[in-house]
């Protein structure tokens, strides 16, 4: 501080200015479904039923479907958590449901222009692994997408060896995309208290601030 400045006294910080600053540096928003967000959930329902017809199974219109889609148009369109994690028994509509939200989004931002289109990667957790292991670079751009749904979360293994080294391919992903706050869906037949043995305390909170939960109670579809 040279002497004209000790004669004014100490300089105090601006914080409208500084909170300017911040803003700039902010993090942007979650990509979320702004294109007739009235019709999404109407949307959300024949893309499901499409993905159910393509594989050849009945489509049952039950209570429990019916919610699922609603909330998961909900989770679409409003100012959520960056991540939607649909949990479960097997074969109740988890894995239809991200399909179903892929296909939507596909859809609805198909561009010419690369830029202005947007895709939803679909991969499973024992892809994910198995990429990490022998495509790091492929690894690399899997976990950096912007809309990313990763499938049936605990059937992958906990390290895999790369070089000699043993490296977390999901732990990885989830840190990256958790400091990022980007577009991310799971689905996993593991509960909360699976989830939190399978990975430790640390990711599972990561995973309670990350994600917004759809559980899946009802039974099979596949019988």
């Amino acid at each position: 501080m040279d002497e004209k400045d000790s004669r004014q006294g100490p300089q105090r910080v601006d914080l409208t200015r500084f909170r300017a600053v911040l803003q700039r540096k902010a993090l942007p928003e979650r990509f979320k479904v702004d294109k007739y967000p009235e019709d999404v959930p109407a949307m959300l329902r024949e893309c499901y039923i499409a993905e159910v017809m393509r594989r050849r199974m009945q489509f049952i219109d039950d209570e429990s479907t019916q919610s699922h889609i609603e909330k998961a148009a909900k989770w679409l369109t409003g100012n959520c958590k960056p991540g939607l994690l649909l949990f479960g028994t097997v074969g109740n509509g988890k894995s239809t449901l991200a399909r179903a939200i892929g296909s939507l989004i596909g859809i609805l931002y198909e561009s010419a222009y690369f830029d202005q289109r947007k895709t939803v990667r679909t991969v499973s957790a024992l892809e994910l692994a198995d990429i990490a292991k022998n495509e790091p670079e492929r690894f690399n751009s899997i976990k950096k997408a912007e809309l990313l749904a990763i499938d049936d979360v605990g059937t992958e293994p906990s390290v895999v060896k790369v070089w000699g080294n043993e490296i977390s391919p999901f732990v990885d992903t989830i840190y990256y995309r958790y400091d990022r706050q980007l577009f991310t869906i799971m689905t996993s037949n593991l509960n909360a208290e699976d989830l939190a043995n399978k990975y430790g305390e640390r990711i599972a909170d990561r995973f309670t601030e990350m994600f917004d939960r759809i559980p899946f109670i009802n039974h099979s579809y596949r019988k």
